[in-house]
Formats: structure tokens, C-alpha cells, sequence
């Protein structure tokens, strides 16, 4: 398995990243023990779905994305209940993941986490206490891409060049929005090496486009993302379907930002190293090359998210 990973093309670094990873992360592995007197009986929340029905329901919230956020090997959950539940341990940690990946005030968390990691595995074992109840011990392992030392790396290199901004009180959020694309769309290359490289996830990261400058739309993305948010600019990563000028399509990734109180589309990816821009605050009317795929055309996200119809002003030929 060693000799896998060093071999990886994306380990230009791999014995240093690996040493630094097993660092950083050996220990990581969170326990929460949920006793008896803290879990809600099944006969008193009928209406509240299975996974809620934990009484410190937001501390597990929390240490699950404490875990994710900080590259934890495995989160543990232990907890007790009065009838067996194994069958739907599987349904009830995918909502825990779901409820911990949802956005925060936190520009390392909710997308950031979420489109830079690949899902994750469950072990869960089951016994039965003298007195009947069921007890549980329930191991969420994630998939990250990243190790956390490439992450720390990451947030050194982002404070930089965020200082190069030079960001004041006075500067208003469209020249925020404008700088912070601008820089992303000059400084980050597509990857056409490991695009069609299943085991390449850094192509997908922060880390690819900022410490190596080229990524994915994927990472293109996160990185906007990531930027927009510590400048205080709301902002979501949005995937689905992208169509080529030769009506091919493939799985792309693109972004939606907050502008004075309406939402508008960016698309770097496709922006990057032109003379003008295409895909810089667009409308919903300008952006049909770009369909989004689910949950993205839900009525909840379309009513919380809601994309202006037209472009802002001046949406072409950004870059001067």
C-alpha cells in the first residue's frame, strides 16, 4: 500500500506528506458515548426521523464535523437504544454526515469539506446489555483527499495571498468578488493530465490549484470558494452538468455567489486565461450551458438560493 502511494504521481512529496499525515492525524479518532438517560425513547419522537432522536443530537452534529474538518482517520459514535436499529445504522449516519457538511459561518467547512473528500465507510457493531437494551459502537472512516499538513499548507499560502488583496473596511464586495476572480482565473491552469485519472483526487482540491496551480473545475471551485468566504462573500459550490460548444457534456463544477442581495453564477474553470470573461456574474438567462443536477434544482436550495435572472452590469470583459 506504501509503495502505492509514494508511487502516486501526485506524491512529488509523498514520503514527506505521509510522515506529516500520520503525524497529524494518528489520535484523531472522536468517541461520543450517548448514554441511556440521553437517548429519547423511540415511542416518544415517532414523528422525529431515527437519526434525530439522539438528545444531544447537535453535539454529534458538531463532533462529526470536528472530524471531518480536521482529517480525522475514523469518528466513533457509541450509543444505546431500546430496539434494534442495525438495518438503518447505514440511513442514520448518512443523515449525521449530511446534517455536519451543511454550511456554517466557517470557510473550512460545509463545500469546502464536502467537495474535497470522497464519502466514507461505516463499521458498526451491535450487543445487548443484560438489560435489554442495544448497544452500538458505530465508526464513520471518511475519505479525505488531502492529508491535514497539505491543509495547513493551504491556509498559510491563502493568508499571503489574501494580504496581497489589500482588502479595506471601504472595499465593496463586487471589487472583492471581481480581485478574488481575477487572481484565480490568472493563477490556476486546467489539469489535463490527471483530468481522466480516477485516483488523482488532488486534481480536485485547494491545495492542486493554489500550491500547484492547476486543478480541475473541481478544484477551481473549492478554491473560489474558499476565497470568497474568508472575504466575507457568500458563496456556494454548485455541480452538474456542463455542455461543450460542441454539445458534448460532461460532469462539471461551477459557482453561485451573494452580490447585494441576489445570487449570480461564476464559472472559473472556463474563464481561465481568457482576455474576457464569459461566466462572471451571469444571470440565469446567460447561463445555459450549465445545468445543475440535484439538490441544486430542489425548491428549498432554489428558494434560499435564488439566481438573479439577468447578469450584474458590466458582467463582460472583467479583466483589464
Amino acid at each position: 500500500m506504501i509503495k502505492r502511494i509514494l508511487q502516486h504521481p501526485y506524491c512529488i512529496r509523498g514520503v514527506l506528506f505521509l510522515c506529516l499525515a500520520v503525524a497529524c492525524t494518528v489520535g484523531l479518532f472522536f468517541t461520543f458515548d450517548l448514554t441511556d438517560e440521553r437517548v429519547k425513547p423511540a415511542a416518544e419522537s415517532s414523528d422525529i426521523p431515527l437519526s434525530a432522536r439522539i438528545a444531544n443530537y447537535d453535539e454529534v452534529i458538531a463532533s462529526i464535523r470536528h472530524g471531518l474538518r480536521y482529517h480525522s482517520q475514523a469518528i466513533t459514535v457509541r450509543f444505546s437504544y431500546g430496539q434494534n436499529i442495525q438495518k438503518d445504522i447505514a440511513a442514520v449516519v448518512g443523515d449525521w454526515v449530511e446534517e455536519a457538511l451543511q454550511e456554517t459561518e466557517e470557510s473550512t467547512e460545509g463545500d469546502y469539506i464536502r467537495y474535497q473528500y470522497g464519502g466514507y465507510r461505516i463499521n458498526c457493531s451491535c450487543d445487548r446489555s443484560i438489560w435489554g437494551r442495544y448497544r452500538y459502537t458505530v465508526e464513520i472512516i471518511p475519505e479525505h483527499y488531502t492529508y491535514l499538513a497539505q491543509e495547513e499548507e493551504v491556509t498559510e499560502a491563502l493568508a499571503e495571498i489574501e494580504a496581497g488583496f489589500g482588502f479595506t473596511p471601504d472595499t465593496s464586495d463586487y471589487e472583492k468578488i471581481r480581485t478574488i476572480y481575477d487572481y484565480v482565473c490568472t493563477n490556476v491552469k486546467y489539469d489535463t493530465v490527471h483530468k481522466n485519472n480516477a485516483y488523482a483526487h488532488l486534481r480536485s482540491t485547494c491545495y492542486a490549484a493554489v500550491m500547484w496551480h492547476t486543478a480541475t473545475c473541481q478544484g477551481y471551485s473549492v478554491t473560489l470558494y474558499r476565497l470568497l468566504r474568508d472575504a466575507g462573500i457568500g458563496c456556494r459550490v454548485i455541480t452538474g452538468t456542463g455542455i461543450g460548444v460542441d454539445s458534448s457534456q460532461e460532469y462539471h463544477a461551477w459557482n453561485i455567489v451573494e452580490l447585494e442581495g441576489n445570487w449570480y453564477e461564476l464559472d472559473a474553470t472556463w474563464d481561465a486565461g481568457k482576455e474576457s470573461y464569459r461566466y462572471f456574474l451571469r444571470g440565469s438567462g446567460n447561463f445555459s450551458d450549465h445545468i445543475p443536477g440535484k439538490p441544486f434544482t430542489d425548491n428549498d436550495f432554489i428558494s434560499k438560493y435564488t439566481i438573479s435572472t439577468v447578469d450584474w452590469p458590466c458582467s463582460e470583459n472583467r479583466k483589464e
